[in-house]
């Protein structure tokens, strides 16, 4: 059975700046991130995939990295996986691309969704936003009732993303949640590192894992 990491953090470099967030890489690791997620959709491929590479090289096995969306440069930069938008690639075209090994994660805002993601071959679910989120202003949260929702309505495991702080990493997963994602909780926290301890141990403390 595929590991699906718990703890997922996505780049956002109006938030914090990649050359920043990658010299940070070794240490969220270390404090308990256990996926980065390379969300730089509107770079080109090139610039792209040097970073990918970067990360690859900084991240040294600690913690998987995801590529959102783009295909070619996860092949190429050997990452663990990819993350697609519940409008991009298929999942099934990916999986023919990517083979059997590597991940795919595909984002959902709903139950349809999630059922056709998980029958065309999705490994795992990202879904939200649960709360309203910086990253989407404007946006109403989804809410804790069709996160369980979700989670109920397939078999893989949903991470939630949306919002998420450390104090509410008990009720997300009290409904079912596998896990976080997490994007401005982290990057645009004065202490990074520090922020993510934080969720690493609300994750731990919230469903009685060991650290």
């Amino acid at each position: 059975m595929k590991h699906i990491p718990r703890f997922h953090v996505l780049s956002q470099r109006t938030l914090l700046p990649l050359a920043t967030l990658i010299d940070l890489l070794e240490p969220l690791a270390a404090a308990g991130v256990e996926a980065f997620h390379l969300r730089e959709k509107d770079l080109p491929g090139g610039i792209l995939l040097d970073l990918a590479q970067q990360c690859r090289q900084r991240l040294g096995g600690q913690a998987a990295l995801f590529v959102n969306e783009r295909l070619d440069v996860a092949l190429l930069s050997q990452a663990d996986g990819v993350q697609l938008p519940e409008q991009g690639i298929p999942v099934a075209a990916a999986r023919h691309l990517l083979g059997p090994h590597m991940l795919i994660g595909r984002s959902v805002h709903d139950v349809a969704g999630a059922r056709h993601a998980e029958e065309a071959g999705a490994d795992f679910l990202l879904f939200g936003n649960v709360y309203e989120t910086t990253s989407k202003p404007g946006v109403t949260g989804r809410g804790l009732a069709a996160l369980r929702e979700v989670v109920a309505a397939c078999h893989l495991p949903v991470i939630a993303i949306g919002g998420i702080t450390p104090e509410r990493v008990p009720e997300v997963l009290a409904v079912g949640a596998w896990g976080i994602a997490v994007i401005s909780g982290v990057l645009a926290a004065s202490d990074p590192v520090a922020a993510a301890r934080r969720y690493h141990q609300a994750l731990n403390e919230g469903d009685g894992r060991a650290a």
